[in-house]
């Protein structure tokens, strides 16, 4: 769920017994932000979402907030002779999605399948290091890249103009449509190829 409002934005997440709330707001802004207050910074996130606005009381502690910054990132290789990078040491994933741990448990078992032969033979060499970033590595720039179209044409637009992006027509026809309100957060979940260990 997310909403766009008063050149801020708010993302929600759903948790088992909590909502995790993603407040965006433009880069070198969050002093004001906190000079304003606790109280103000509830308000402001109840106006943004007003589903919230009985519950912004729990938020009691600035401890409660993280200002985390948005960035996608990627090293152009992942290995070298006994070592495998994977997850954020590999490629930084932007929170927009929250699809960081989800590519970091992919890798993992990308990682997994690949490797566990050669290890139990005592044959592991670099083109199996390779053979993993070249499973992952695709998956990775395209969610990447997805997330800084989202950054860039939605929310970087909303949140500088102050204005409410409306999706393209097409897009929003699209989205009313079951399968594809299903393809966004099965992308997020499992990527273009799905790993099993």
């Amino acid at each position: 769920m997310a909403g766009l409002n008063m050149g801020r934005g708010l993302i929600m997440l759903e948790r088992t017994d909590h909502w995790q709330l993603g407040y965006v707001l433009p880069k070198g802004t969050y002093q004001q932000v906190h000079a304003a207050g606790l109280d103000a910074f509830r308000q402001t996130i109840a106006a943004i979402q007003p589903f919230v606005a009985g519950r912004v009381d729990a938020l009691q502690d600035w401890k409660q907030c993280s200002l985390l910054a948005v960035e996608s990132d990627r090293l152009p290789r992942w290995y070298r002779p006994g070592l495998l990078l994977i997850g954020d040491a590999a490629h930084v994933m932007s929170p927009i999605g929250g699809n960081g741990i989800n590519y970091a448990v992919q890798d993992a078992a990308a990682a997994a399948n690949i490797l566990s032969g050669p290890l139990k033979r005592g044959r592991l060499s670099v083109r199996d290091l390779a053979a993993v970033q070249r499973r992952r590595d695709w998956p990775t720039r395209i969610t990447q890249a997805i997330g800084t179209q989202i950054q860039n044409r939605i929310l970087g637009p909303a949140i500088t103009g102050g204005r409410r992006v409306p999706l393209p027509p097409a897009a929003a026809v699209l989205l009313r449509l079951p399968l594809f309100q299903r393809i966004p957060p099965a992308w997020i979940a499992g990527g273009r190829r799905p790993r099993r260990p």
